[in-house]
């Protein structure tokens, strides 16, 4: 069974990692906007979604967005606008309640309106989950997020078939 969380899409969600000095988010009528300002390529400029660093479970502010509750399998939906095409590392990352317990990333290359299909298929004794982006950009870049949808895969346990006879 698949079900859709509500998620207000909003810049407080946010978090600037790395180079935060050369980060600027901003709410826009349609999403958030990323605006990277004189990025050179030795910087990290990371945004996560949800709190605290990448070692740490989100914030109990933030714990019930980002918990696995019963499902097995979140998706994430994003759909970005750019009108420079960019490279970013898409991290996916697990948490029990007090550390991180996996993670593993991609690349992925965004240009002009590009959606991205994340799922992160549940670690065993996993709670939380965060997303993390890293914009490997240079000079002035701004990146529209205008789309996150959160939706969860619920399995169903199947009982044991009955037979009349």
């Amino acid at each position: 069974m698949r079900t859709a969380r509500k998620f207000h899409l909003a810049s407080y969600h946010f978090f600037p990692q790395g180079s935060q000095e050369k980060i600027l988010l901003e709410d826009e009528a349609v999403g958030v906007l990323f605006d990277f300002q004189a990025a050179t390529d030795a910087d990290k400029l990371y945004i996560q979604l949800f709190d605290q660093g990448f070692q740490y479970p989100p914030s109990k502010l933030y714990r019930q967005d980002a918990a696995f509750g019963q499902a097995e399998i979140i998706h994430v939906t994003c759909r970005f606008e750019t009108d420079v095409p960019c490279q970013i590392q898409l991290f996916k990352m697990q948490y029990g309640n007090k550390k991180r317990m996996g993670s593993e990333s991609e690349f992925v290359m965004l240009d002009g309106a590009t959606d991205l299909q994340i799922q992160l298929e549940r670690i065993k004794g996993a709670q939380y989950f965060k997303i993390a982006f890293k914009f490997l950009v240079a000079g002035d870049v701004r990146i529209q997020l205008t789309e996150l949808k959160i939706a969860e895969r619920i399995q169903l346990k199947q009982e044991d078939p009955h037979y009349a006879v």
